[in-house]
C-alpha cells in the first residue's frame, strides 16, 4: 500500500508490525507488514507504507475508480464484472 492512499492510521504503527489495511467503513482489505512508523507515513509524500501479504476483501467488492489504456492509448474504463454489484 502506497503513501498517497492512506487516509487515516493509527499512532503505534512501527516498521515490521503486521497491520490491517481497512476501507473507511471499517472493513478488512488486506493484511501486511509496515514498512514505515506511523511517523514517517505521516511525513512522506510518496513510498511504500505497508507490504500486503494477504488480501482479504473479495475482488469487485467496490467498482473500480480508475481507467486503464487500451493498446490504442485511449482511456478507457475498465471491465465490470456482475460480481460485487448491489440491487438497489
Amino acid at each position: 500500500m502506497a503513501v498517497p492512499g492512506i487516509v487515516k492510521l493509527t499512532n503505534n504503527i512501527n516498521k515490521g508490525s503486521l497491520v490491517a489495511i481497512m476501507t473507511l467503513k471499517n472493513e478488512l482489505v488486506a493484511l501486511g507488514y509496515a514498512e514505515m512508523t506511523s511517523d514517517e507515513i505521516m511525513r512522506a509524500q510518496r513510498g511504500i507504507a505497508v507490504k500486503t501479504t494477504r488480501v482479504v476483501m473479495k475482488k469487485g467488492t467496490y467498482p473500480p475508480m480508475w481507467k486503464r489504456r487500451n493498446t490504442g492509448g485511449k482511456a478507457e474504463e475498465k471491465p465490470q464484472g456482475s460480481e460485487g454489484k448491489s440491487q438497489q
